[in-house]
């Protein structure tokens, strides 16, 4: 095993590939069509190799997570909260069934610094929407699963974003988290407090 996260293990297979295994349901093939169409605008995301019933098999892609690197190398934490913003950006202006694409799970630890620069992964949230509410899911994240160091990696990302309009998202994006099944109960918690502050 490579990695484990709350919905998915990454698993090595050699020759360069990688499962992505989901612990309970999932949608592959909903995945593999929106990481497709978003490297087919350019996007960096890992190359599908092949679609199974509950996994994807991946191109292996070499590098730390920024926030793996941004536990080690702190003062770098402005720098990857632009690219992170930049990487918004870029998503942001692909079309996708007459809307755009959004992530919905847009953190530092989805993000690989690769040789070949940021490469972003995780894409079973995604689908089509608002840019703004992608945003504010970042917010969110950040702000209330991240601790100190995740409150002060939010206020550098949103001073490149318009934060007027992730403001306005901001009562969905936490609705939205506090759904989530993989979300803690203190973590739900956590969220309220934030859009009670917001308000």
């Amino acid at each position: 095993m490579l990695a484990e996260g709350r919905a998915s293990e990454i698993l090595e297979l050699g020759d360069g590939r990688v499962l992505r295994r989901f612990k309970a349901g999932g949608r592959p093939d909903r995945e593999a069509e929106v990481m497709e169409h978003a490297r087919a605008h350019g996007f960096p995301v890992p190359r599908v190799l092949e679609v199974r019933e509950d996994s994807l098999v991946l191109e292996r892609v070499d590098g730390t997570t920024m926030l793996a690197e941004l536990r080690r190398r702190p003062w770098r934490l402005a720098g990857h909260a632009h690219t992170l913003a930049e990487l918004h950006r870029r998503l942001h202006a692909i079309p996708f069934e007459a809307e755009r694409l959004l992530h919905l799970d847009f953190h530092p630890d989805n993000v690989l610094l690769s040789a070949r620069g940021p490469v972003v992964i995780d894409w079973a949230n995604a689908r089509a929407g608002d840019p703004a509410l992608d945003v504010a899911m970042t917010w969110v994240i950040c702000a209330t699963s991240g601790g100190t160091f995740g409150r002060v990696f939010t206020r550098f990302f949103l001073r490149h974003v318009d934060l007027a309009a992730a403001r306005r998202s901001l009562p969905e994006a936490g609705e939205h988290r506090i759904a989530d099944p993989n979300v803690t109960d203190a973590e739900r918690d956590r969220v309220r407090k934030l859009l009670r502050r917001m308000a």
